[in-house]
């Protein structure tokens, strides 16, 4: 586990600065986007073991649209979907199955209130 490339897209900079220490204070090397673009942008230099993605940066659903573009790119690099929508809308935007995760492709999901422990226990998870 020590050493692993997390990439934590999000644009709220307060989150990604508590995760990201956290996640280095783990052992884990950490790398932070704070909008879609700079995401796809970063992927083209160096590939994450794993993905934090937050749904609602720039535009309401900008990380969904990111993440099929890394899944088209990079099937197999995992992502995890962190995300305060349901919160936010009052929405149930969680996914039951599988198949709600490919739909919103993504390999896991979190609720942005999920504590740090929570999150690298799901990075283990898909990173082995």
């Amino acid at each position: 586990m020590a050493g692993k490339h997390v990439l934590i897209v999000d644009d709220d900079m307060e989150f990604v600065k508590l995760y990201s220490l956290f996640l280095k204070n783990k052992g884990l090397h950490v790398s932070a986007c704070y909008s879609a673009a700079e995401a796809l942008e970063s992927l083209k230099k160096a590939i994450p073991d794993v993905v934090v993605l937050d749904v609602m940066m720039e535009h309401f659903v900008s990380g969904l649209n990111v993440g099929r573009i890394i899944k088209e790119q990079h099937p197999g690099l995992p992502i995890i979907l962190m995300t305060a929508i349901g919160e936010e809308t009052g929405l149930d935007f969680k996914p039951r199955n599988d198949d709600d995760r490919r739909l919103l492709h993504a390999d896991a999901y979190l609720d942005k209130g999920a504590s740090p422990d929570e999150l690298f226990t799901k990075i283990e998870e898909l990173t082995g």
